[in-house]
This record gives structure tokens, C-alpha cells and sequence, in this order.
């Protein structure tokens, strides 16, 4: 039996990728490796901002229950409290804390608490309202 040569080349296998296939791999991973890179870095800005602005509104409830604290006598309708100074130092460059103080109506004193900081060459403002009376917590009885 004599075996024909076509048929034996036909029969040979080549094990291993091409050249060809092993690019296509490398520039697929590639891709693949950058994005997630991107996502990465997306996700690092997020947690930051998400950090700036819990720490500016633990600053407005802070400057809201010192207010509280201090009573309602101590509150001036028409006057702003600038607390800059108190704001944490890891909130970003250019930040500002004021209160402004309003008599919505008798016996009523209102504190409008406003955080104010620059984040990513963008402005961010947190406010916060607090209506304090003249009985205040605990003096009902």
C-alpha cells in the first residue's frame, strides 16, 4: 500500500499559536489592562470627593450643634458667623465655612450653614439648615 504524500502533510499538526494570534492576544490584553486602569483612577477620584464632602458635612453639623449649644440668645437674625478656621484641614485649598442667621418668624431662629471648598478645579457647596427655638433641647419641661 503505498500512501500518498497530500494526505501525509494533512495529518501533520502544528502545535502552537502564530505569530498572528499571539499579537491580536498581547494588543486584546492590552486594551483590557488599560481600561481597567481607567476605572482605577475613576474610582480613586470618587472615594476622594466622596471623603471631601463627608468631611464638610461633618463641619456643618458640627458649626450647627456648637450654635445649638450656645443657645438661641446668642443668635442674631441678620448676622454671619464665618468658621473657616474650625474647617478640617483635609478639606481642598480655598475653603470657607459662614453661617447666616434669619428669624423666620418669632421665636424661631434659623441657622443656614454653608461649606464651601474648590475640588478638581471645581466649586462644591454643602448647606445646611437648622431652625433653633427659644425653649431648645431639654427645656420644655
Amino acid at each position: 500500500m503505498k500512501i500518498n504524500s497530500y494526505a501525509k502533510k494533512q495529518d501533520i499538526k502544528d502545535d502552537g499559536f502564530t505569530l498572528i494570534e499571539l499579537l491580536v492576544t498581547i494588543i486584546v490584553l492590552g486594551l483590557v489592562t488599560v481600561s481597567l486602569a481607567g476605572m482605577y483612577y475613576i474610582m480613586q477620584i470618587t472615594q476622594i470627593k466622596g471623603q471631601h464632602y463627608d468631611l464638610a458635612v461633618r463641619a456643618a453639623r458640627t458649626e450647627i450643634e456648637d450654635l445649638r449649644n450656645n443657645g438661641y440668645d446668642s443668635l442674631t437674625p441678620g448676622s454671619t458667623i464665618n468658621f473657616s478656621s474650625s474647617l478640617p484641614s483635609l478639606l481642598p485649598t480655598n475653603k470657607s465655612g459662614t453661617v447666616a442667621i434669619s428669624e423666620p418668624m418669632p421665636g424661631l431662629r434659623r441657622v443656614d450653614v454653608t461649606v464651601s471648598y474648590s475640588e478638581f478645579n471645581q466649586q462644591q457647596t454643602i448647606t445646611l439648615s437648622s431652625d433653633i427655638g427659644v425653649i431648645g433641647i431639654g427645656q420644655g419641661d
